[in-house]
């Protein structure tokens, strides 16, 4: 990519670089994706002694890497295994390693809020009530968000976070067929999201995502989820910033 640094058009706005746009981007896919798995997974890592999840299809479904011998051993590792890249503490580290690089974007209240979500994480593994504390990373994840939206007045920084959060949020919807009532309107509020950056990016793809796949009343029953889920994940595959 080319870094390079272009002034917005609105007065009083801080210049992005293309290499800070990819870290808000990827901070809002990856928080966004702790934030959906853990309150999935707080009811399976709860009751895994007689569950019935299906931790090999829903491996298959978010096309992760299934190595587990068992729903214990998928329970844990899942959560807490910093060598298992689809992890859901891998996932927080990145986070947390795209907030450090935006210190001076997001401010320091808002990384608070990251370091404490991961710092709580890292306590689950070795709490007597892990449940307990996932909820206070959601707790903490949602309290950056609130304080994103909160105190950062530049118009692109907040858009393109929410672009990724919402991103990531319909494809994990999609994925694992949650929320299916919410799909369009998530896909609305994505389409929302990126014309108001200044970013370019598939704007033909864009105009589908919001376009007829999501008008049809049958939407969701047939290939047309994976038509969507190519295309959302096309989006920002080549990030370039309007001049």
């Amino acid at each position: 990519m080319d870094f390079r640094e272009v002034k917005s058009a609105r007065a009083g706005e801080v210049p992005l670089t293309l290499k800070q746009v990819d870290s808000i981007y990827w901070l809002g896919r990856y928080t966004e994706r702790v934030l959906t798995t853990l309150k999935l997974f707080m009811n399976v890592y709860d009751s895994q002694l007689d569950s019935h999840f299906d931790y090999a299809r829903y491996c298959s479904d978010l096309d992760i890497y299934n190595g587990f011998t068992s729903i214990e051993d998928f329970c844990q590792r899942y959560a807490f295994d910093k060598t298992y890249a689809s992890s859901i503490i891998s996932s927080m580290n990145r986070s947390y390693d795209n907030a450090i690089m935006l210190r001076e974007t997001i401010g320091s209240d808002a990384l608070s809020y990251i370091e404490l979500a991961l710092r709580r994480m890292e306590d689950a593994q070795y709490s007597e009530t892990p449940v307990l504390v996932f909820q206070e990373v959601i707790d903490c994840i949602m309290a950056f968000k609130g304080q994103v939206f909160d105190s950062i007045t530049d118009h692109n920084v907040r858009h393109i976070l929410l672009s990724g959060l919402t991103l990531e949020r319909l494809d994990m919807y999609l994925r694992l067929d949650m929320n299916e009532d919410k799909v369009a309107f998530e896909c609305r509020r994505l389409t929302h999201s990126i014309e108001r950056t200044d970013i370019n990016c598939d704007r033909l793809a864009l105009s589908k995502v919001c376009g007829e796949l999501c008008e049809r009343s049958d939407f969701l029953d047939n290939a047309d989820k994976m038509v969507l889920l190519q295309l959302i994940d096309s989006l920002f595959i080549k990030i370039d910033i309007a001049a």
